[in-house]
C-alpha cells in the first residue's frame, strides 16, 4: 500500500494534476472568502467552506478521473494484479493518495481563518468543524469517485459518471424536498430501485433470465404493496434520498457539533464504496 501511495503522489506532482487542483482549490476559495469575510466584514469563515462544496463538481472528478482508468487503459493493471500487494492495498493506497492532495489544499486555506483571527474574534469550534467536516465529505467524493473510475477504461465517462454522482449527493436534499408529496414519482422511484437492484444482481451472475425474472418479481410485489397500502409510497423517494444526505451530516460539522453519528455515516460511506471497487477489481482479476 505504502508504494502505491508513493507512486500516486508522484504522478499527482510530476504531472500538473496536482498543482492545478490546489490552485484551483485554494483560489476559489480565496474568491469566495473575500467576498464573504473581507469585503462583508464578517468573521464567518465557515459560510465560505459551505459555499465552495459545488466546487466539488469539478475538482472530485479532476481528482480521481485518472486512478484506475490508465490503469485499465494501458494495461498496467495486470502488472499490479500480479504484484505481492494485496488488491485491497492497491485500492487504500490510490484513495489515500488523492484525499492527500485534497488534505494540501484544504490546509493552505487554513490560511484565511488565520487572518480573521489577527482582525478580530472567530467562531473557532465552528471553524475547525467545518474543515472536519468538509474533509470527510471530500473524501466521500473521492471515494465515490475511484469507484467510478474503477468501472472504465475511459477517462471521459469516469469523469462525467463523477459529476453526475456527486451533482446528485449535493442536491439530494433539494431532490427529497421536491418529491415528499408525490406518489407518482415514490413509485417510479421504486421501479428504479428495482431496476438497479437486478443489475447488480446480472452484474454479479451474468444471468440474465433470473436478473430479469428477480426484476419481474421485485415490479409485482412493488404493486401489490400500493394495492394495498398505497400511503407506503408517501414521500418515500424523500425519506431515502434524506438517509443518504451527506450535506445534512456536514451541516452539524459547520454549526460546531462533532456529531459522532455523522462520523460513522460518512466513514462507512467511503468504506463501502472502497469496497465496492475493490469487488470491481477483483472480478476483472479473475475473468
Amino acid at each position: 500500500m505504502k508504494a502505491i501511495y508513493k507512486r500516486e503522489m508522484k504522478m499527482y506532482f510530476n504531472s500538473m494534476t496536482g498543482y492545478v487542483f490546489i490552485a484551483f482549490f485554494v483560489l476559489i476559495t480565496a474568491v469566495y472568502f473575500s467576498m464573504m469575510n473581507i469585503l462583508s466584514m464578517s468573521p464567518q469563515f465557515e459560510y465560505v467552506l459551505s459555499s465552495v462544496i459545488m466546487m466539488f463538481l469539478i475538482l472530485g472528478p479532476m481528482l480521481t478521473m485518472r486512478l484506475l482508468t490508465e490503469e485499465t487503459r494501458y494495461k498496467t493493471d495486470q502488472l499490479l494484479l500480479t504484484s505481492p500487494i494485496s488488491i485491497s492495498g492497491i485500492v487504500v493506497g490510490k484513495y489515500l493518495a488523492a484525499v492527500s492532495v485534497f488534505l494540501i489544499a484544504l490546509l493552505i486555506t487554513a490560511i484565511f481563518p488565520a487572518i480573521l483571527s489577527i482582525y478580530g474574534n472567530i467562531a473557532t469550534v465552528q471553524i475547525i468543524g467545518s474543515y472536519f467536516g468538509f474533509l470527510l465529505l471530500g473524501g466521500v467524493f473521492i471515494a465515490i469517485g475511484l469507484w467510478i473510475s474503477s468501472l472504465t477504461d475511459n477517462q471521459i465517462v469516469a469523469a462525467v459518471g463523477t459529476f453526475v454522482a456527486i451533482f446528485l449527493l449535493i442536491m439530494e436534499e433539494n431532490i427529497a424536498s421536491w418529491a415528499s408529496g408525490s406518489v407518482a414519482f415514490s413509485l417510479l422511484f421504486s421501479v428504479i430501485l428495482a431496476v438497479l437492484i437486478a443489475f447488480y444482481f446480472y452484474n454479479n451472475t451474468k444471468d440474465k433470465k433470473y436478473s430479469v425474472g428477480l426484476f419481474g418479481v421485485l415490479v409485482i410485489l412493488i404493486a401489490a404493496v400500493y394495492a394495498v397500502k398505497p400511503t407506503l409510497f408517501d414521500g418515500i423517494a424523500g425519506k431515502f434520498a434524506s438517509m443518504f444526505s451527506v450535506l445534512t451530516r456536514y451541516n452539524y460539522f459547520a454549526m460546531g457539533i462533532f456529531d459522532m453519528s455523522s462520523v460513522v455515516y460518512m466513514i462507512s460511506f467511503i468504506t463501502v464504496f472502497l469496497y465496492f471497487t475493490v469487488r470491481v477489481i477483483e472480478k476483472k482479476r479473475w475473468s
